[in-house]
């Protein structure tokens, strides 16, 4: 799966994007679970009119992630750390992404 990613001043990662065609949240979300190591804190509600921006919330090695679909209707969903910023463990999660 083709990541766009969103890189700081010095050219780390600090937050990746996916297209959303063809993969919905749930679809993404089983991604997410793939992730060895990964605790899930936050699925997508089940009402599908239910869109909120931030939809999915995990765990990884003690590092918090936020996925969301930003304005709750975009072309992309935004994948990122909590707080934002890099750490190594987003890297994983892209490379888990960029090998779907």
């Amino acid at each position: 799966m083709k990541t766009y990613p969103l890189t700081n001043e010095e050219g780390k990662l600090h937050a990746f994007e996916i297209a959303n065609s063809g993969l919905g949240r749930k679809g993404l979300v089983s991604i997410v679970e793939k992730i060895p190591g990964v605790v899930l804190l936050k699925k997508p509600k089940l009402l599908s009119w239910l869109r909120e921006e931030e939809f999915c919330r995990f765990v990884l090695e003690s590092q918090e992630f936020s996925i969301e679909e930003p304005f709750g209707d975009n072309s992309r969903y935004l994948i990122g750390a909590v707080p934002p910023g890099w750490c190594s463990q987003l890297e994983v999660v892209e490379e888990v992404f960029s090998n779907e």
